[in-house]
């Protein structure tokens, strides 16, 4: 027993020599990044820069030799550039909100912590945030994998000259919240409609005996369970626990496992390119025969991959759609200059929305 607790005694010196070290280490890595940010603020350059978190993940990546997984390590090193954001200028970043909801946990699956988070109650308000400098950057849904598009977010683009900056893949859990971990004794459920249609399934099996009442968000369901209490649960994310005291009574309970969202991260700059990019745009054609497929065309004679194409009526004429694509490639890359070279011609209104680093759509 007592070389046991003598080889214990060793292992936990060696851990506390490491901290001081690692301690040293990040205080100056900070320091440079404090320096950085002087630079940057001199050249007037953006301090969050996409391409430079993504070239920073895959050399981190690239050293890791466990026993600790790459997720892991990205989770670090996301809290530590975080706070290197602080300590460089600050980053504020405007979202839908409310606090809790599931872009609020896309700020922080992309920012970290560390940085000043700001909710607004709508996708509009948080365009009008960043256009107006009361935040450095947006983050909205776009789109979700089981519900389809968030049509406010698109809408905004045809209204505002924001650009899009980098995007971000959630994939969207949620949990029975409450303090109630006895299912049979829960006699209401609160949550949005999306989240508890999500859910139908796992709920008509697990609390077939509950009310269900839809709630604005599933944060306000949240809310609402911290104030009353009892006999009673929340359809949320886990962000939403923390930040209401919740215990996470049942987790996962979303009937789709793979249900994700993809989030837009808006701002006034472009990110250069990366070798591996996505660009957006939105166009306009003429209501005449072949007026798409002309537009089209140049995308497949060019081998470019097409990711996605959606439509919105133009609300200025009945029948008239603006199209919104996807394409990989970065818009100063030389065959992609060329292909909107081509749109130009054949569009009544083009809008590059922008080029960014491509996302893994599976995190």
């Amino acid at each position: 027993m007592a070389k046991n607790n003598d080889k214990l005694k060793e292992f936990r010196d060696k851990i506390d020599s490491l901290d001081k070290e690692i301690v040293k280490a990040i205080q100056a890595r900070a320091e440079i990044a404090s320096e950085i940010g002087e630079i940057k603020r001199e050249n007037n350059e953006p301090i969050y820069r996409p391409d430079r978190e993504k070239d920073v993940y895959e050399k981190i990546l690239g050293l890791n030799g466990g026993p600790l997984p790459d997720k892991v390590l990205i989770a670090i090193y996301r809290e530590i550039m975080s706070g290197s954001f602080s300590v460089e200028k600050g980053l504020k970043i405007g979202y839908l909100g409310p606090e809790g909801s599931f872009s609020h946990q896309a700020v922080r699956a992309r920012f970290g912590t560390s940085v000043e988070a700001t909710e607004f109650p709508s996708i509009p308000e948080v365009f009008r945030a960043v256009e107006t400098d009361k935040a450095d950057y947006g983050v909205v849904p776009v789109e979700n994998s089981s519900e389809g598009l968030v049509n406010s977010t698109l809408d905004q683009f045809l209204v505002s000259d924001l650009n899009i900056y980098s995007e971000i893949y959630l994939k969207i859990h949620l949990n029975l919240l409450g303090y109630e971990h006895d299912l049979s004794k829960i006699k209401t459920l609160y949550g949005i409609k999306i989240a508890n249609s999500q859910c139908r399934n796992w709920i008509a099996a697990n609390l077939p005996h509950v009310e269900v009442s839809e709630t604005p968000s599933t944060s306000r369901a949240a809310s609402i369970v911290a104030e009353k209490k009892e006999a009673c649960a929340a359809v949320a994310s886990s962000i939403a626990a923390e930040i209401y005291g919740l215990d996470l009574v049942r987790e996962s309970i979303e009937d789709m496992s793979d249900n994700t969202t993809r989030f837009l991260i808006i701002g006034k700059n472009q990110c250069p390119p990366t070798g591996n990019d996505k660009t957006s745009v939105v166009f306009s054609i003429p209501d005449k025969p072949g007026s798409l497929y002309k537009v089209l065309r140049p995308i497949f004679d060019k081998g470019i991959n097409m990711t996605k194409i959606e439509s919105r009526p133009t609300r200025r004429t009945s029948w008239e759609y603006n199209f919104f694509i996807d394409f990989l490639g970065h818009k100063k890359d030389p065959q992609i200059e060329e292909v909107l070279n081509v749109l130009k011609e054949n569009t009544i209104y083009l809008r590059i929305l922008g080029s960014y680093p491509i996302s893994p759509p599976n995190p």
